[in-house]
């Protein structure tokens, strides 16, 4: 996704709370463009989801943002509802602190309370004042429906200077879990990875920031399943041979024409050691 490049910031509400206003939650799909909610919720049992419709989330408090670039060229007008806002309209249950977004294809968004508290993503309800009812917008080929969850660096700069910042940037997305990190990705944090070296401990971040929006962690933690290969065979890839490792991530259909995994040029030598590292750290 284009990173999005904000020429004037209009912002509504900005930093208030939508606790004052529940999201009614239905147990049924009302329509295609319903977002599907389940995790941590008072109430839901585990497994089970309920949905939220787009009316229901125009609702809540919004905030307008005008950004160029981000779907077609030129300004556009955002309606969006930050992300903490959403939880703050949930009924949590003990624990929540974090969102998972999951999108149709199968690409996945990680976002940490660290992360939604300094860079406040948010979920796209409009476009120029049109719904995901009237998407694409004009100008765009590809429909970003039903929701967009994103980032502004014009509403926070220092989100320019996060590696894979397009990560934290789905389209498509469907599903909203609210989750406990500390449970949901504690198998990277115990056994060999309980108390990593630097390296390692990098290597994570890089894994959880970028490579787990395609791929499953270890023992099924969560991640994207649009590349649709195990962690396992990640681990024989980068354990047999590093340079075709670094080199694959970088430009993959330099290796593979077919290959569907986007380029990360940007990685240094340094940051896919820390990769490879991680990845690897079982290994004898």
């Amino acid at each position: 996704m284009k990173t999005l490049h904000a020429a004037a910031a209009a912002l509504a509400l900005l930093g208030g709370s939508a606790s004052s206003r529940a999201l009614e939650l239905h147990a049924q799909r009302t329509s295609p463009g319903d977002l599907e909610l389940t995790g941590r919720i008072q109430g839901l049992p585990a497994g089970q989801s309920r949905y939220a419709t787009w009316k229901e989330l125009r609702a809540l408090p919004t905030s307008q943002l005008r950004v160029d670039g981000e779907f077609v060229k030129g300004p556009q007008m955002l309606t969006v509802v930050f992300l903490s806002d959403l939880l703050g309209a949930l009924p949590l249950s003990p624990g929540a602190d974090s969102v998972l977004a999951t999108c149709g294809d199968g690409y996945a968004g990680i976002y940490p309370p660290g992360f939604i508290k300094k860079y406040r993503p948010f979920v796209v309800l409009e476009i120029d004042g049109r719904g995901p009812s009237d998407w694409p917008p004009p100008g765009l080929a590809f429909n970003p429906a039903p929701y967009v969850v994103t980032v502004s660096e014009e509403l926070v700069p220092a989100a320019a200077q996060f590696l894979d910042i397009e990560h934290k940037k789905p389209w498509g997305v469907t599903t909203i879990e609210v989750a406990s990190f500390g449970e949901r990705f504690r198998t990277l944090y115990s056994g060999i990875w309980a108390s990593p070296g630097p390296a390692v401990r990098e290597g994570r971040e890089i894994w959880l920031n970028s490579c787990a929006s395609c791929h499953a962690g270890p023992a099924g933690t969560f991640g994207g399943t649009k590349a649709d290969r195990p962690f396992k065979v990640i681990v024989a890839y980068a354990a047999y041979d590093a340079p075709f490792f670094r080199k694959y991530v970088r430009n993959p259909k330099s290796l593979v024409p077919s290959a569907q995994m986007e380029a990360h040029p940007r990685y240094t030598d340094g940051q896919l050691d820390d990769l490879i590292a991680f990845i690897t750290a079982g290994q004898d």
